[in-house]
């Protein structure tokens, strides 16, 4: 029977923080799976769980239930030498770097191929040397960590991290100490040579800047996994609602102001990163909104203007007709909630249904009303 060697499974994985005084229970029966090449984002608030996940995945924590398997091998009562054979396979990207400052950029890699048994002297050398041509640093080989800058002490870290030619990197924050566009520059970096290896990439972050680099995108809230469109639905809403509560003129204004850029901008059927770029830039300049408030308005506008046009190709209905059906019982059922439903709520929910393309016969519209 072969070996599944798939690079992370997941099954029914609790865990639980023990002070003495009080129970935490940080995991919750977590299942996943992460297939080979492949980069996943895990998101999530503070304290959900998302380092205690990804440092049970690196064998750098001890399991208390559940089934994690690593490239095939069981991480759960697993001897300290198996833990340690599984480690050498995997890269660890931390938020901190954790260079070693009395080290220089050499020798704090080397450290790292000396305990993967990457070799030494003369080979140990010529590797170090490949990978910090792959990140850009090889002018900084023999500097001490105190003399680059914070962007380049983490693409150190990623070049000690891809020393060994993992199969797996697993990455803590890697962006939360850096600007935008150092952050972004270490992603891309990441992404670059973990494709070129073949590596499949667990990348932990707060920062939604970067989350277009994944192949997919896990949400982890209250110990246990949720979909993506539930994470980002309950942190859109949350988002409108401040914005809505401590300045509702500046929100109203602009939700309509964008999504006139935005209707402009897509008349000729394509967004693109000009156009984006100069919606934001009018935006930002006219309010006192935050860049990061400003992006979601942007976002909301896009997807309102996107609703706005049908996407069934000429002749073809945008929507199935179970989907029609569902969408427009459900705006009744909206109307109705109140006890009655007016003959200006019935004008409305069929204009509505016709701008975004949710069609039914006359009969069954009449039949649904």
């Amino acid at each position: 029977m072969t070996q599944d060697t798939t690079p992370i499974v997941v099954e029914e994985v609790d865990y639980v923080y023990d002070s003495g005084l009080s129970k935490h229970h940080v995991l919750r029966d977590v299942s996943l799976r992460i297939e080979s090449g492949e980069i996943v984002i895990l998101t999530g608030p503070s304290g959900s769980g998302k380092t205690t996940l990804i440092t049970l995945m690196g064998a750098l924590r001890a399991m208390q239930s559940g089934s994690i398997k690593i490239f095939g091998n069981e991480l759960h009562k697993a001897s300290q030498r198996a833990l340690m054979k599984t480690r050498r396979n995997i890269g660890f990207i931390f938020q901190q770097h954790n260079l070693l400052d009395y080290l220089t950029v050499a020798q704090n890699i080397s450290m790292s191929l000396s305990l993967g048994q990457g070799g030494g002297g003369k080979k140990a050398r010529t590797r170090i040397e490949e990978v910090l041509d792959q990140v850009g640093l090889i002018e900084h080989i023999d500097k001490y960590p105190d003399a680059l800058s914070g962007g380049q002490k983490q693409r150190v870290g990623i070049a000690r991290a891809l020393s060994n030619g993992p199969k797996m990197i697993l990455a803590d924050e890697p962006t939360a100490s850096l600007d935008k566009e150092s952050g972004r520059n270490v992603v891309n970096l990441i992404q670059e040579l973990c494709r070129e290896q073949g590596a499949s990439v667990v990348m932990v972050t707060h920062d939604n800047r970067i989350l277009d680099v994944a192949d997919r995108i896990l949400h982890l809230e209250d110990g246990e996994i949720q979909s993506i469109s539930s994470a980002v639905a309950s942190s859109t809403s949350q988002m409108l609602k401040l914005l809505n509560r401590h300045d509702p003129d500046a929100a109203h204004y602009m939700s309509a102001f964008s999504q006139a850029l935005t209707r402009v901008a897509l008349a000729d059927g394509n967004l693109d990163d000009q156009e984006r770029g100069a919606i934001n830039t009018i935006l930002v300049e006219h309010s006192d909104l935050q860049p990061a408030e400003v992006d979601l308005v942007m976002e909301m506008a896009l997807s309102q203007v996107r609703c706005r046009s049908p996407r069934g190709a000429a002749g073809e209905a945008a929507f199935s007709h179970e989907q029609s059906v569902h969408f427009i019982k459900s705006l009744h059922a909206v109307a109705a909630a109140d006890g009655e439903v007016s003959d200006m709520e019935l004008q409305e929910i069929a204009q509505i249904a016709g701008e975004l393309g949710f069609t039914l016969s006359d009969a069954e519209m009449k039949e649904l009303g």
